[in-house]
């Protein structure tokens, strides 16, 4: 997990690891929102399950390894990127991913209450917040890998 990373930068390996994997996060979700426009319902709750948990095993290893590497001001400390962007860029960062994953929590969980439990169909507000989700997470990862450049790529 601490080992040089893969992406030829000075990242550690759940670095790249997490960084790859938010990369192609937005393709994998417009994937799973594919099949919910071709009527393949089923398909597309179990690619949202299996992405949203997938999202919280790599933010868990993220998580980890950021405390075990000292944090993101050991980072800060190795690279060439503005302290005083930085800081504000990660807090807007963080605040649009929790929010993300939080609503996208609500959302599978009221979709899947909806279904199954209730045994009704979703309804326009689901497509709705569906969107806020994808547009949030799409933007949380497009910071997250801009973070990982400016932390470990630039000025190197």
């Amino acid at each position: 997990m601490f080992a040089e990373g893969f992406l030829g930068t000075h990242a550690l390996w759940y670095m790249d690891v997490a960084t790859l994997y938010f990369g192609v996060l937005p393709l994998l979700l417009l994937g799973a929102i594919i099949l919910a426009a071709k009527g393949r319902y089923v398909a597309h709750g179990m690619a949202q399950m299996t992405l949203f948990v997938l999202t919280l095993a790599v933010v868990a290893l993220f998580e980890v390894g950021v405390r075990v590497s000292g944090g993101f001001m050991a980072f800060m400390e190795r690279s060439h990127a503005d302290m005083g962007f930085m800081v504000p860029f990660l807090i807007v960062h963080v605040l649009v991913a929790l929010l993300s994953v939080v609503v996208w929590s609500a959302l599978i969980y009221g979709a899947f209450k909806r279904t199954y439990i209730e045994k009704q169909p979703l309804g326009a507000s689901h497509k709705r917040v569906g969107r806020y989700v994808f547009a949030g997470l799409c933007a949380t990862s497009v910071m997250g890998v801009s973070i990982y450049y400016l932390l470990f790529s630039y000025g190197h």
